[in-house]
């Protein structure tokens, strides 16, 4: 097996490491997306309870309103709050996520990238050097003709 052979079959290897580098980064990149998306449903289903929950309480306020129900609608409400506020924090953690998980399927990309493009400018070169071989074959194939005819040539004049 030549140098060339084990650039090659070193360069398939890495591709081929790349490639399931960068298929994992893509699967973990969308399994952070749908847990984002997931954590998003939760936060707007938690957002409709509350406006649901302070729309009841004003048309309940409006008949009878008792300072002990009072108190215990704010009390509910600020944990209801709080339970959005935490929520919030989820999102901005998931955001987080999807925002590596960004970065680290860029960076496989690219590095499957680079090595393609080794790749292809090996092949181009190897196609450059048998172009070469391939000419100079013709090349001396067509000296050598020439010289042929000149010695015939040559010869048949005696």
């Amino acid at each position: 097996m030549s140098a060339r052979d084990d650039s090659a079959g070193g360069l398939r290897v890495a591709i081929e490491m790349a490639t399931r580098q960068r298929d994992a980064a893509a699967q973990s990149l969308a399994q952070a997306r749908d847990s984002q998306g997931a954590a998003q449903g939760q936060l707007d289903q938690l957002q409709q309870y509350a406006r649901e929950s302070e729309s009841r309480w004003t048309q309940q306020a409006q008949i009878r309103a008792t300072p002990e129900l009072m108190q215990h609608h704010y009390q509910f409400m600020d944990r209801l709050y709080h339970t959005v506020d935490l929520q919030n924090g989820v999102m901005e953690q998931h955001a987080r996520q999807v925002r590596a998980r960004v970065a680290q399927l860029r960076a496989a990309e690219l590095r499957l990238a680079s090595l393609s493009q080794v790749v292809a400018r090996k092949a181009s070169q190897q196609a450059r050097l048998q172009q070469r071989r391939e000419q100079k074959e013709v090349d001396e194939f067509a000296a050598r003709q020439s010289l042929r005819r000149a010695g015939t040539a040559f010869g048949g004049q005696d």
